[in-house]
């Protein structure tokens, strides 16, 4: 699957609208609120897509002063993302691979990771999570959902895998049914 999405077909489009953006909404900000964000953080959203869930962070992070960065691989999503989140002016937004967007080192007070690692090839992900690893503040999270369905998603075992060997800890987790949720930090 080409993940540029450089353009999308009309059925994934309709449902990112009315189903993500829509009638999913509340998954989104339901699992935003369970994640103890204050607002004044500073949040590097990885594979922020359309915008769906990053609205709602953006939403919370205005209220308190905090600030947005949503990074995508999708020209064409990135710009559906602005246009949803056009009315806030705390955030910004990034279209490129992570290691190439030389963000500045420990400038993160969270990572935030939704559906978005296991679209990454697996060739790529070790690079990534090392730059998590670099943008992030010494006492930062990085929080991840994933799904464990056996046609979509990555195995628990390999995210840890990943995440430790790149210098995280697991902090705790959750997996429920078809989702892996975790909280990682520096070790």
């Amino acid at each position: 699957m080409d993940l540029s999405y450089k353009k999308a077909s009309v059925l994934y489009r309709f449902i990112d609208e009315l189903g993500n953006n829509r009638a999913f909404s509340f998954i989104y900000k339901k699992y935003i609120n369970q994640l103890g964000i204050k607002g004044n953080e500073t949040i590097l959203d990885f594979g922020s897509g359309s915008g769906a869930g990053s609205r709602h962070l953006a939403k919370k992070l205005y209220k308190s002063n905090g600030h947005l960065t949503c990074v995508d691989i999708s020209e064409f999503w990135m710009n559906k993302a602005k246009l949803r989140m056009r009315n806030y002016n705390n955030v910004d937004f990034f279209i490129g691979q992570l290691p190439e967007l030389q963000l500045n080192e420990k400038s993160f007070d969270i990572i935030y990771i939704f559906y978005a690692l296991h679209e990454v090839s697996k060739k790529l992900r070790s690079g990534i999570v090392s730059e998590f690893f670099r943008v992030l503040k010494d006492d930062g999270r990085l929080l991840i959902k994933e799904p464990q369905r056996e046609d979509d998603g990555m195995p628990v075992n390999e995210i840890e895998e990943l995440m430790i060997s790149n210098g995280f800890y697991r902090e705790s987790c959750i997996l429920s049914g078809d989702t892996y949720s975790a909280v990682y930090k520096k070790k």
